[in-house]
Formats: structure tokens, sequence, C-alpha cells
């Protein structure tokens, strides 16, 4: 198990998916920070149907299939670099407000033999 604490990244791009690969090595929980002006454009493409009148909170969790959906923002196209590598890992991704990806890795026990 892993058990390190939470890494902070500042969303940079193509340049932040070799960090987070090296990242999930020795850490299960990676927070990549999005620009605030990301809110918007995240809480309409995941809550299309809501209000314009609405308050725009984000707050969704999936699998990393997740950031194929928003990798279709301009600016975010790159999160789907991750995609395979979460898989891989068998991560959750958690979307939130302010705007924020939260990869978590769920280290499991051994299998017993």
């Amino acid at each position: 198990m892993k058990n390190k604490p939470l890494k902070r990244l500042r969303w940079q791009g193509r340049e932040t998916v070799p960090v987070v690969s090296q990242l999930l090595e020795t850490t299960d929980q990676i927070e990549l920070e999005l620009a605030p002006g990301y809110n918007h454009a995240l809480f309409r493409k995941l809550h299309p149907e809501a209000p314009r009148a609405t308050l725009e909170q984000v707050d969704r969790t999936g699998d990393a299939e997740l950031l194929n959906t928003v990798s279709e923002i301009t600016g975010l196209e790159d999160l789907v670099l991750l995609v395979e590598v979460l898989q891989d890992e068998e991560a959750s991704v958690h979307i939130v407000s302010p705007p924020a990806i939260v990869i978590q890795v769920q280290d499991y026990p051994p299998a017993a033999a």
C-alpha cells in the first residue's frame, strides 16, 4: 500500500501527464488543480440539462472514462492521455468545484493464496 499524502499539481496540459504517471508509483491520491475559468465549462459538460440560472457546483465521480468526457473541453484535450494510465491503475476520478480533478488509486490487499 502506498499511503502517501495527497499530491497537488496544477494542470499544465501535456507536460503534466508524465508527472502524474510518476506520482502514481508512490502515492494513491493526486489532485489536479484546474484554472478557475474551467468551472463553467465542466458544469455545462457534465450537466447539460441544468437550467441556466443554476449554481454551477461540480461534484462527479467515475472511472478513468470520465476524463474522455471532459477532454472534449477546449484546453483540457490532453486529459485523454491519462485515461489508459488510470485504467491500468484502476483509479477513480472525482471532479469538483473549484475546478479540480482528484485521482484516487485503491490499493487492494494481496489475494489469499
